[in-house]
């Protein structure tokens, strides 16, 4: 299994953390829409209860029962409200969540690109010098300090990008 780099798993972890946060305010939402549907409920059930008791003839009894109805289905237009809200909420936040990971992948993938791009032009600019240091060498000991310069020019290109992108990897 490859293993993740530190930037990679931080990026997941952030990833994780917005998607659980998301559903932590939606559950909440989703909570406090049916404590208030059952709230409405309830406090229908007392008027409706009071209304019958209240009630002298048929018609009163009817229209009672017509407005509990009523109530009931304002609770419930109201508790999906906040359940369609919540769901807004939570699809926005998980998205943005989603969103944030792919933009930390893209920018470490652009930053590796560009590190090898540039370790390999400092490549080739370290074959040229090393190639032109060569043809100027007049004897043995100026070829290999030639020899010697291009090895450490190479090493530390490779070093530079190492360091650039041994957090990103």
């Amino acid at each position: 299994m490859e293993e993740k780099s530190k930037a990679d798993q931080q990026a997941l972890d952030a990833k994780a953390k917005g998607h659980d946060e998301a559903k932590k305010v939606s559950d909440e939402a989703y909570g406090r829409a049916y404590k208030a549907y059952k709230e409405g409920k309830k406090q229908a059930n007392i008027v409706y209860k009071e209304a019958k008791k209240m009630a002298v003839d048929r018609q009163a009894k009817k229209e009672a029962g017509k407005a509990y109805k009523k109530a009931i289905e304002q609770a419930k237009k109201l508790r999906d409200a906040i359940i369609a809200e919540a769901a807004v909420v939570f699809r926005c936040s998980y998205d943005k969540a989603d969103a944030d990971y792919l933009e930390t992948q893209i920018k470490s993938r652009v930053a590796i690109k560009d590190a090898d791009e540039t370790y390999e032009e400092a490549n080739k600019q370290a074959d040229i010098v090393y190639k032109e240091a060569k043809k100027r060498a007049v004897d043995k000991q100026a070829k290999k300090e030639a020899n010697e310069a291009y090895k450490k020019a190479i090493e530390q290109a490779k070093q530079v990008r190492d360091e650039a992108t041994r957090k990103l990897r």
